[in-house]
């Protein structure tokens, strides 16, 4: 004889909740997820403490230019820290959804759905959008640079993210119940990796390496673990999908904002493409010498 409702709810409001455990464990990878603001001085073609005097007679084109994408043994850390934080989500992913279903105030709902929209690209992607169109039209270039090389980062994350859920075709959890088996690739099934979790891990990655501001990390990677939190407050994904959104999201717009720093610093031209004919907008990223 199966338990009466009310007395199912009981059992499991006395379940610790797990919005802390969700943002613990998200918030711990992002003192990994962030980029060393050393390193990125460093590194950056574009700032003050990255340039340096060019002996007479040797111009900027003449040095060897290295890769755009590099990798190396942090990347090679950072892929098995991802690894190990995704192993450990998933040995409690079904604990940590019913401590997430337990949560079920109207404060609970009403903050989860707020935070949802700050990882939803149809939210993400207009704002950047407007910030660049606004910077060409006000005549403010900063402006317009600094969207093209928060807004590349980003939609790399969500095309990494899209094709991975493709291949992986993870059930979601709220059809796990009807499903045999939770892994189907090519099925249409897209729960791994969070979409969510990777834009907005990648807006705040992106937008921590494009701003010197100490306060940015502090609001930005709490804020995109609050995203991560929601999904599976609202049932929509796994804890070890938001880990693995987070962290694919993080490393993709890294690498990704280094390289378009790399490319500026050759002398290249970066920009969005605006095409409203045909009675469409088509928006493309164009990058010139």
């Amino acid at each position: 004889m199966s338990p009466e409702p009310n007395l199912l709810v009981l059992a499991r409001r006395r379940r610790g909740p797990a919005l802390p455990l969700i943002l613990s464990l998200l918030a711990a990878g992002a003192g990994v997820m962030a980029p060393s603001r050393a390193s990125c001085a460093g590194d950056d073609p574009g700032s003050n403490s990255a340039r340096s005097v060019e002996p007479a007679g040797e111009s900027t084109s003449e040095r060897p230019r290295g890769p755009l994408l590099r990798l190396g043994r942090a990347d090679a850390w950072f892929g098995l820290a991802a690894m190990v934080g995704v192993g450990a989500a998933a040995f409690a992913d079904h604990e940590l959804r019913e401590r997430a279903l337990a949560t079920d105030g109207r404060r609970a709902r009403r903050l989860a759905h707020a935070a949802e929209h700050l990882g939803s690209p149809e939210v993400v992607g207009p704002v950047i959008l407007v910030g660049y169109v606004a910077g060409r039209a006000l005549g403010r270039p900063a402006l317009a640079g600094a969207s093209a090389r928060v807004g590349i980062p980003v939609a790399a994350a969500a095309v990494a993210a899209g094709a991975i859920k493709l291949a992986i075709g993870r059930v979601r959890p709220e059809d796990a119940a009807g499903e045999s088996h939770p892994y189907q690739p090519f099925s249409g099934h897209d729960s791994f990796p969070s979409g969510h979790a990777a834009l907005a891990f990648a807006t705040a990655t992106a937008l921590d390496r494009e701003t010197r501001a100490g306060w940015v990390p502090w609001v930005a990677y709490p804020l995109a673990a609050l995203v991560g939190w929601s999904r599976v407050r609202d049932d929509k994904h796994w804890t070890s999908d938001v880990v693995a959104g987070a962290a694919l999201g993080a490393w993709t717009a890294a690498k990704t904002y280094d390289a378009v720093r790399e490319w500026e610093g050759r002398s290249g031209r970066l920009g969005i493409q605006i095409d409203g004919r045909g009675g469409a907008l088509r928006t493309a990223v164009r990058f010139s010498y």
